[in-house]
C-alpha cells in the first residue's frame, strides 16, 4: 500500500486523499452544526442525539433527583425539549458517569453539547498525538482524518474520553502504573468497556496497578453514592436488565447500528440464545490471545492492540460511534511496523478499520443491516496473533 511506501509520489497521494477526507469531514461537520444549531433547527437532522439523553438526565437528576433519570416519563418530557427525533432516549450509565455530566445540566443544551464536544477532542488528540509520536507525516495524516472523530461528534457520545482513557492507560502502564491507574479509573462510567482491565493486569503481573485501579475506582463509585444518593445505585442496578432486554436482546432497528457478533447473529434470525452463543464461539478466543500476550514477553504495542480489538469484540451490546477505538489498534499497529514492516494485506485490514465508524454509521441511515466491524475486528486480532508469531519464529 503506497501508505507504507516512501516513495514521493505514494506519499504525496495518500496525504492528500486523506487530507480531503479531513476536510470534507470539517465542512460537513461545519454545515451541519450551523444548520441545527444556529439556522434551522427544526428541519435539519439533529446533532448530538444521543448528548440529548445526557443533557436531560443532568437536568432530570437538578430537578428530581438522580434515581428518577431512570424514569421514562420525566426522560421523555425532557428531551422533547432538544430533540426533535421523537422518542425516547434511555439512561443506561451508572451515577458515576451521572455525577460526571450533571454541571452540563446547568447550561443550555446547545452551550453544554460545545463544552462537551472540544473537552473530548481535546482529550481525544492530546491522547492520539502522543501516542502516535515518532510516526511519519504521512501517517500523522492518516490518522487525524479517522471518520470516528466526526461519527462520534455527530452521536454527541463520550467515545472520544474513554478512547483518551484506554490510550493512555495502556501507553503508561508499562512504566508508570498507579498513572495508569488513574486513567483507568475513567471506565467508573462505562465498566463494560474496562472489562479486561483485570485480566491483562493479572496476565502481566502488575499487582500495585490492580490494586490502585480497584480503589480508584471504588472510591469514584462511593463519592457518587455520596453525592447522589445510594438510591441512584439500587435503581441503576434495578434498571439493567428492563434495557438489556428492550435494547440488546429485542433490539429490532437497534441492531442495524450495532456491530457486535450478537447483534449480527440476531438480524441474520438465531434467537437470542443462539446469539450468545456465537458471540461467546468469538470472545473466548479473543479474551485468550489478550491473556496469552500479556503473560509472555510479547511486543507492547501488540499487547495495546489485542487488548482494544478484544474489548469490542467481547461486547454483545455496542454501537457503532464506539468504533472511534479503532484508532487505537491502528496506532498501535503502526508504531509496531517500525519493529517490522506492515505489509499490504495488513494495511489494507487498518485501512477497513479506518473506514468502519463511517460505514457503521452509513449502515444506520440508509437502514442496511451490514457491519463490516465485527469481520475487520476479527481480521486485526489475527494480524496481531500473525505478528507475534512471526517475532517468536525468528527468535526461536
Amino acid at each position: 500500500m503506497a501508505i507504507a511506501s516512501d516513495a514521493h509520489r505514494g506519499i504525496s497521494r495518500i496525504e492528500l486523499y486523506t487530507a480531503t477526507a479531513l476536510m470534507a469531514q470539517l465542512v460537513l461537520l461545519a454545515i451541519w452544526m450551523t444548520r441545527y444549531f444556529v439556522l434551522d433547527p427544526l428541519h435539519t437532522p439533529m446533532v448530538g442525539w444521543d448528548f440529548a439523553v445526557f443533557w436531560s438526565a443532568a437536568r432530570v437528576a437538578l430537578q428530581h433527583g438522580a434515581p428518577m433519570v431512570f424514569s421514562r416519563d420525566l426522560m421523555a418530557a425532557m428531551e422533547a425539549n432538544v430533540t426533535n427525533l421523537g422518542g425516547v432516549g434511555l439512561w443506561p450509565y451508572p451515577p458515576t458517569f451521572l455525577l460526571a455530566v450533571i454541571p452540563l445540566g446547568l447550561l443550555p443544551f446547545a452551550a453544554a453539547y460545545v463544552v462537551f464536544a472540544i473537552a473530548g477532542v481535546i482529550c481525544y488528540t492530546l491522547a492520539v498525538r502522543y501516542l502516535a509520536r515518532g510516526v511519519d507525516r504521512t501517517q500523522l495524516v492518516f490518522l487525524a482524518a479517522f471518520p470516528g472523530v466526526a461519527v462520534t461528534l455527530l452521536a454527541g457520545q463520550n467515545s472520544l474520553f474513554t478512547v483518551a482513557a484506554a490510550g493512555c492507560a495502556l501507553a503508561l502502564l508499562p512504566a508508570h502504573g498507579l498513572l495508569a491507574a488513574g486513567c483507568i479509573v475513567a471506565f467508573a462510567i462505562k465498566p463494560q468497556l474496562g472489562v479486561l482491565f483485570p485480566v491483562v493486569l493479572i496476565c502481566a503481573r502488575q499487582w500495585k496497578t490492580l490494586i490502585a485501579a480497584g480503589a480508584f475506582s471504588l472510591a469514584f463509585a462511593a463519592i457518587s453514592a455520596a453525592a447522589l444518593g445510594f438510591e441512584a445505585w439500587t435503581s441503576f442496578a434495578a434498571f439493567l436488565p428492563e434495557f438489556n432486554r428492550s435494547v440488546v436482546e429485542l433490539g429490532g432497528r437497534l441492531w442495524n447500528g450495532m456491530p457486535t457478533v450478537f447483534a449480527m447473529s440476531r438480524i441474520a434470525g438465531l434467537s437470542t440464545h443462539a446469539a450468545y452463543l456465537a458471540q461467546a464461539i468469538v470472545a473466548v478466543p479473543a479474551i485468550a490471545v489478550v491473556a496469552f500476550l500479556w503473560v509472555r514477553p510479547a511486543r507492547h504495542d501488540l499487547r495495546a492492540a489485542a487488548f482494544v480489538v478484544a474489548t469490542m469484540l467481547v461486547q454483545p451490546y455496542f454501537m457503532y460511534y464506539e468504533l472511534c477505538w479503532l484508532v487505537l489498534p491502528i496506532v498501535f499497529l503502526i508504531r509496531d511496523g517500525r519493529t517490522v514492516p506492515l505489509n499490504r494485506v495488513e494495511w489494507a485490514i487498518l485501512l477497513a478499520a479506518w473506514l468502519a465508524p463511517a460505514q457503521g454509521m452509513l449502515a444506520v441511515a440508509l437502514k442496511t443491516p451490514v457491519q463490516i466491524a465485527p469481520a475487520v475486528m476479527i481480521a486485526m486480532l489475527a494480524v496481531v496473533v500473525r505478528r507475534h508469531a512471526l517475532t517468536d519464529a525468528h527468535t526461536a
